[in-house]
């Protein structure tokens, strides 16, 4: 347990839970509440509340808050809105100072909810309790195997990334990035009545398991001098990515609606500010999982000289389009790195870059794993500072039409490749793939490629965006910063 002295550290890491709600009807999303819990591991213990009193997933549950003999750590509450004052109250009576409000209804929800959230918030910082929400899940540790969420979350993939949320929209994208995503930590802010953008970073910034930051925010709830001012200083030592919605007035309306927040924030006034520091702006959300991505797998590259492998040549062009259209450059590599790929060309002299992989298999598949073996002298060469590659085409696909060609085969023919991409890799250059046939079978070989610590993205274009992204990070954290604005946002 690596606790780091900040009020965070019991909602991360917390030993006893008690979730107040629970159900043992699975149809009810709040099932999945000590579902989650149960099927993970969850290092704690885990006390269910419900009126009933009914077991629930082989967990003895509990009628009330104060019928709990034990210490509570946590306590998460997911009652309606109407009841979960209550909740607070029996917190505060068995001398819990954590709670999750999971249930929506307040500041989105109208003036009833907006007199309901102030009523809490007034209630919880007389007491001292620290409360996340309303209107949120969360948080996830993967050390622990702890994890709020409504969605049944397959298994956890642990790594060095944290995400800090302002909205649920990854929620029902959970079990996608536990797929391709090495995370540590994630936490949802919601409605931001109690903790905010300021304490999360503060978090990740101590915390010595989160290697990489990525964060979503509508608003800035907490004083914006106080934020910016941290964010410069986190942003030099970690890799941080900012995703900013809420930057029309429409779109400010709409946070408004779902979180209760007034992005009073003037986009051009956060974009100015956001510059002096070190993180980097994400301006959809593709560029925000991508440069999360990028930001968790990858150091910076040592400069933007970009080698592209691909399988065909029209990929050549739009990779070669982007490379140039994001700041990069393609690599001219020397006379010693095409002698030791003369023997996987084809009869004719091609261009080293981008490198027409599928041109050379046509004459080299003979040996595959000699192919792409010899393809670390790309990386290699001194002129290059990163690479990209494009997926060979799925070895699965030929177990479905070829009968001498079974599935066990192709999975084994794609652990070898993998296992030579692997060696591009440790070369020690930043090395991402793209992938090729996005088909569902497809899905099984990526999950092996990052498995060995290689990104793999959509398209050439989504990866040499979170090439570049790397490279202007390493560039940013180089570069003193200016002093930023005393203007409040």
């Amino acid at each position: 347990m690596k606790k780091v002295g900040h009020f965070l550290d019991n909602f991360f890491w917390p030993e006893s839970v008690a979730v107040v709600g629970a159900t043992d009807n699975p149809v009810k999303i709040n099932y999945r509440l000590a579902q989650n819990l149960v099927h993970l591991n969850f290092a704690g213990k885990i006390y269910p509340v419900n009126p009933r009193g009914r077991e629930i997933l082989g967990l003895k549950t509990y009628t009330s808050l104060r019928e709990i003999p034990d210490k509570i750590d946590l306590v998460v509450t997911a009652v309606p809105a109407a009841a979960t004052l209550d909740v607070i109250k029996q917190s505060d009576d068995i001398g819990v100072k954590q709670v999750v409000i999971v249930t929506g209804g307040f500041s989105e929800g109208g003036e009833e909810g907006k007199k309901l959230q102030r009523e809490i918030a007034s209630f919880v910082k007389e007491k001292g309790i620290h409360t996340l929400g309303p209107n949120t899940l969360s948080p996830i540790n993967t050390a622990n195997n702890f994890a709020i969420s409504y969605n049944p979350i397959r298994k956890l993939n642990r790594g060095g990334l944290s995400l800090g949320f302002q909205s649920g929209f990854y929620e029902p994208k959970v079990n996608w990035l536990f797929s391709g995503f090495r995370v540590n930590k994630m936490l949802d802010m919601g409605n931001k009545m109690d903790i905010n953008e300021l304490d999360v970073l503060e978090y990740f910034d101590r915390d010595p398991d989160t290697k990489a930051i990525a964060m979503h925010v509508e608003s800035i709830r907490s004083d914006a001098r106080d934020f910016f001012d941290l964010l410069k200083k986190v942003s030099k030592r970690k890799p941080v990515v900012v995703f900013k919605t809420g930057r029309t007035v429409a779109g400010s309306k709409a946070a408004a609606s779902h979180t209760g927040s007034i992005a009073r924030e003037n986009d051009l006034l956060f974009d100015g500010i956001l510059k002096q520091t070190a993180a980097i702006r994400a301006q959809n959300l593709d560029e925000f999982f991508d440069f999360a991505k990028a930001i968790e797998y990858l150091e910076s590259p040592g400069g933007n000289h970009l080698s592209i492998i691909i399988m065909s040549g029209g990929e050549g062009v739009m990779a070669t389009d982007s490379c140039e259209l994001n700041g990069l450059e393609p690599a001219r590599m020397s006379k010693e790195t095409l002698n030791k790929l003369k023997h996987t060309l084809p009869p004719w002299e091609i261009p080293l870059n981008p490198f027409d992989a599928g041109v050379c298999m046509e004459f080299h598949m003979s040996n595959p794993m000699e192919f792409f073996g010899a393809l670390s002298a790309i990386p290699e060469d001194e002129n290059v500072h990163c690479a990209i590659m494009q997926m060979p085409p799925s070895l699965f696909d030929f177990s479905l039409s070829d009968p001498n060609f079974s599935e066990e085969v192709a999975l084994h023919m794609c652990k070898e490749l993998t296992r030579a991409f692997s060696n591009i890799r440790q070369v020690g250059k930043p090395f991402a793939m793209w992938r090729t046939a996005m088909l569902a079978q497809e899905e099984k070989w990526v999950e092996m490629i990052e498995a060995e610590g290689i990104p793999v993205f959509p398209s050439s274009e989504r990866a040499i965006k979170a090439m570049a992204a790397l490279f202007n990070l390493r560039t940013r954290r180089r570069t003193g910063m200016s002093t930023p604005s005393k203007g409040k946002v």
